[in-house]
């Protein structure tokens, strides 16, 4: 179950389904926004303007200051075919619009289910990531930043955690974290105390993620000879750190030729037009693309303030690239520094443009970097091993399940 299939598809639960099937075992992929044809995905619902409605029920929502409460599609879900065959239920990104959590309680005691967080939402009052606050421990109210993903405007926070309390202690779930990081946010959780929360980080495809000709990658996008290639995501979102990265490429000195290579949005770091070489790839699904982008890079620059787990790191390191990070997150727990990368204080300008110049001044150290990185994504995060996990909970949930019933 999640917002979309090929969206975010390496998370989203939509590739892990795929490999389950490959596994020999029927499974279906229940999503709002249906992209592919594949047969064994289909959408939530099929009403008419479901778009335009849902806009008003989120709307009201809004109006409200609360969150995924009063959308209507979940209860759907019972009624579906697929889920009435289904043994049990996977609930990936439920959390940004479509879905009610109100309906946990029913769905959760007529199927086996499991929710994998792919953030702390489920924890909070309102926010996406907390930061420092820990107020998400105690009950949340007199919030101090209701302008945070996702924005409220009333502070209904203290509400909007008891809700959550209400309606997780009436329903019947195993949650699944991706990361040590979120694995104590989720132990220290008042709201989660009564479910059982496992550690089961994600994977991605080694056969399809794997080092390339870089040099012919390069040239496949136009990257001016001999330039070093400096990768990341370019977004607004808060939480991803375009702005350190935007300070930091201010202040770089360096005799080499870069080249900013981005992913997600388009046209957010124009003013460096002249100063560097830009090629904006904007939003893209093409795995093939996806990987000779990784490759093209040699430089992975990823200063996230807040992260769950760092999906992209994971990707940039199974090209055996070489990732740079702030801690304070999940990201150091995954790149291991000074395994996969370097991981500088959080917020710390100075300290990150230090760690940049010194790879793209040192091409040995990028590389040697890059193999140990590669090495550390084949020895944690395997795809494949990452399935077999999650067939193993499965297969515990429903032998307790039965145990229950009997």
């Amino acid at each position: 179950m999640g917002h979309s299939d090929l969206i975010g598809k390496r998370f989203n639960g939509h590739e892990l389904q795929k490999s389950i099937i490959k596994r020999g075992v029927q499974s279906y992929h229940c999503v709002w926004n249906k992209i592919s044809d594949d047969n064994n995905t289909f959408e939530l619902s099929s009403v008419k303007n479901k778009r335009y409605l849902s806009k008003i029920f989120n709307h009201i929502d809004s109006r409200l200051s609360l969150q995924s409460l009063l959308t209507p599609w979940a209860f759907n879900l019972m009624f579906k075919e697929q889920f009435k065959l289904s043994d049990l239920v996977h609930y990936h990104v439920i959390h940004n619009g479509y879905f009610n959590i109100a309906s946990l309680p029913i769905l959760t005691h007529q199927k086996p289910s499991i929710w994998t967080l792919h953030d702390p939402w489920a924890i909070t009052g309102h926010c996406i990531h907390p930061y420092q606050c820990n107020k998400w421990i105690t009950g949340c109210g007199n919030c101090q930043d209701l302008d945070v993903e996702y924005a409220v405007s009333k502070d209904r926070t203290a509400l909007m955690w008891k809700i959550k309390k209400n309606i997780y202690n009436k329903s019947e779930i195993d949650i699944v974290v991706a990361s040590k990081w979120m694995l104590n946010l989720a132990q220290q959780s008042p709201l989660l105390s009564k479910f059982k929360i496992h550690h089961i980080s994600l994977g991605v495809d080694l056969e399809k993620f794997r080092p390339m000709d870089s040099e012919g990658a390069k040239k496949d996008f136009g990257v001016t000879p001999g330039s070093v290639v400096v990768c990341f995501r370019a977004t607004n979102s808060k939480f991803k750190g375009l702005s350190y990265i935007k300070d930091c490429l201010r202040l770089l000195k360096t005799d080499k030729r870069i080249c900013l290579m981005t992913f997600n949005e388009r046209g957010l770091i124009d003013e460096f037009i002249g100063k560097y070489q830009i090629i904006d790839l904007g939003w893209v699904n093409d795995d093939e693309k996806i990987v000779k982008a990784y490759n093209a890079a040699d430089i992975f620059l990823m200063p996230s303030t807040a992260e769950s787990f760092g999906m992209m790191a994971i990707e940039a390191m199974a090209c055996s690239k070489p990732v740079i990070a702030f801690d304070g997150t999940s990201l150091s727990e995954i790149i291991m520094p000074p395994v996969g990368g370097v991981s500088v204080l959080q917020g710390d300008v100075s300290a990150l443009v230090s760690a940049l110049e010194t790879l793209i001044d040192n091409k040995e150290m990028r590389i040697k970097i890059g193999e140990s990185a590669l090495r550390l994504v084949e020895e944690n995060y395997d795809a494949m091993e990452n399935t077999t996990r999650h067939i193993e909970l499965y297969n515990d949930v429903l032998s307790r399940r039965k145990k229950k019933k009997i």
